[in-house]
């Protein structure tokens, strides 16, 4: 066959091609309009088979869930399929464990963003989420600050749980509250934390938490608090030993090492001090 024959042959087929994939395009999205908003659940397959699928970008695949999970659940803010949630947030994080957002975005829209009424299944959703995400960043407080808001406040509201489930989950929120103030977590967390330590901590446990605190922070506020507390423990002096000892470290830290991070200094400093002879 002539070139130029073969050439018209392959076009003409091209053309054929296309038309019959614009023919049926048109039935196929009117059909895929009557599906029911649960099927968007099953484009999203198994953790497994999605790495197969990644063929090795599973960085690239995780964005793409993560924007369809995003407008998933925007299309049916009030209404969201907790299920397709957790099928999401447990695809994003398998394929991209560092990816650190997803896991704050799966806890909360299993609670806040599904039905009125806040069941215990939906806690325990949410809280595996949280758990899987301080696997990754154990020390994010925030992830550790909501999860233990989840536990402490959340499910004290939640029916289902027995008193003593209430007390465990309490004081597993408020030590999650108290990690998430020694990592940094904004003024407010702090106060709360530093409330939360006082009420239900052993005497010591408090002073040393106080303390360590009023040692680190730079927040004038949250300084005024945590000296006010610590005195009502421990008594004045020990606000006024901590004072002495935070200044005299700021003091040897602009003598020795002006040029590095406090809280660098203090780790080089401690590595210094523990292998000194």
């Amino acid at each position: 066959m002539h070139p130029t024959v073969r050439t018209l042959a392959g076009m003409l087929a091209f053309a054929g091609a296309l038309g019959i994939a614009n023919q049926l395009h048109a039935p196929a999205e009117a059909a895929r309009t009557d599906w029911p908003a649960e099927a968007d659940v099953l484009y999203v397959p198994p953790p497994g088979y999605l790495r197969a699928m990644s063929v090795g970008y599973r960085e690239a695949m995780a964005d793409l869930i993560w924007v369809r999970a995003l407008i998933f659940t925007g299309e049916r803010f009030g209404s969201t399929d907790t299920n397709a949630v957790e099928r999401y947030t447990e695809a994003i994080n398998d394929l991209a464990p560092r990816f650190r957002r997803p896991y704050l975005w799966g806890a909360i829209t299993q609670i806040y963003g599904g039905q009125a009424n806040v069941s215990r299944d939906m806690v325990e959703r949410s809280a595996r989420v949280y758990e899987r995400g301080l696997e990754q960043f154990p020390e994010s407080h925030e992830l550790l600050y909501p999860y233990g808001m989840l536990l402490s406040v959340q499910v004290g509201s939640t029916p289902g749980y027995s008193e003593a489930e209430r007390a465990e989950h309490t004081r597993r929120g408020a030590d999650l509250i108290r990690r998430a103030a020694a990592f940094g977590a904004d003024p407010l967390v702090r106060l709360q934390a530093a409330t939360l330590i006082t009420d239900n901590a052993s005497p010591q446990l408090a002073i040393q938490f106080l303390e360590s605190q009023l040692a680190a922070t730079e927040d004038e506020e949250h300084r005024r608090l945590l000296r006010r507390k610590l005195s009502e423990l421990a008594g004045p002096e020990r606000v006024v030993a901590v004072e002495a000892i935070r200044k005299q470290f700021f003091e040897e830290l602009q003598r020795e090492r002006p040029y590095v991070p406090d809280n660098v200094y203090a780790v080089i400093r401690a590595d210094t001090v523990s292998t000194a002879p």
